[in-house]
């Protein structure tokens, strides 16, 4: 309605116009031309500011683009019906650019509206899988969260659909079918792709190492002894027979016992100096595990 309004001041021109000695017919079609395009271009600026500046749709714009289409054609003709009969190709050209150029003006609007709208709910889906994302900072898993990875995609598709209602100019093909399926698409991939996302990746890091930096109670800080038992059984033999065996028990004790013929081996006694080794010899180590 304020498209046509716009147009009111203009309209109530026409017989003062018709009423002043006729103009060349190139003339007034080139007139008429300028006339349209400097009427309607206000409304598509004002349009321009609100996406790109504010971030915001244009309430219906559907239809309002229509109304611009179908008002602004008909101020054209209007202008141009006393050289219907004597210049009919130049008004149509210009007709014509007039029309395309309007239609090229619509459509980047519709672009621009789609684009933000889809910026504006891939972003929003983003933040909420990411608030939505919990981890153990243990384990540094994923834990379920409050809210389901499809509800989330649920609910910002609603979202979108709240946000582009109106949009679509069907006489100019301005479908938005192809962009919310791709959109669908996008999120989708987004959602199984979340838990290896960078995002995702660095909470998990933050969450372990908070854990890891957290001083620990009290009753978890102490010394904790395991004991290693080891020990060697040396008879008679030159080193052909060799053998071990080991334990390990609870907490982390060990005991390891070997076998091995070499007292009588040449590298043996010189190692002990012209003696045989023990027969026996029996080694233990402790170790403490100092957890502050």
């Amino acid at each position: 309605m304020r498209c046509l309004l716009s147009l009111l001041p203009l309209l109530l021109l026409l017989p003062s116009t018709l009423s002043s000695p006729p103009l060349p017919p190139s003339t007034l079609i080139s007139r008429s031309y300028s006339t349209s395009l400097s009427t309607i271009t206000p409304s598509l600026t004002s349009w321009r500011l609100r996406i790109s500046s504010r971030g915001l749709t244009i309430p219906n714009f559907g239809s309002k683009a229509i109304q611009i289409l179908d008002a602004t054609e008909d101020v054209y003709d209007g202008l141009t019906t006393s050289v219907i009969s004597s210049d009919t190709k130049s008004r149509r050209l210009y007709k014509s650019k007039l029309m395309d150029h309007l239609h090229s003006q619509i459509t980047e609007l519709y672009d621009l509206q789609i684009l933000r709208v889809t910026s504006d709910v891939v972003e929003g889906f983003k933040r909420d899988m990411l608030r939505n994302f919990r981890v153990d900072k243990k384990t540094g898993k994923e834990v379920e969260g409050k809210e389901e990875g499809g509800d989330v995609l649920r609910r910002w598709m609603e979202e979108w659909e709240k946000r582009t209602a109106g949009l679509e100019v069907e006489s100019l093909g301005l479908l938005k079918t192809p962009h919310t399926q791709s959109l669908s698409n996008t999120l989708s991939t987004l959602l199984s792709n979340f838990s290896t996302s960078p995002p995702a990746q660095l909470k998990v890091m933050s969450a372990i190492q908070s854990s890891a930096s957290k001083p620990k109670p009290p009753s978890e800080r102490g010394i904790t002894p395991t004991f290693h038992l080891v020990s060697m059984f040396r008879p008679d033999g030159f080193g052909n027979l060799q053998g071990f065996a080991g334990y390990t028990g609870k907490g982390g004790n060990t005991v390891t016992c070997g076998v091995c013929n070499d007292a009588d081996s040449p590298e043996v006694l010189n190692a002990f100096g012209g003696m045989r080794p023990p027969v026996l010899r029996v080694q233990g180590k402790v170790n403490l595990d100092v957890d502050l």
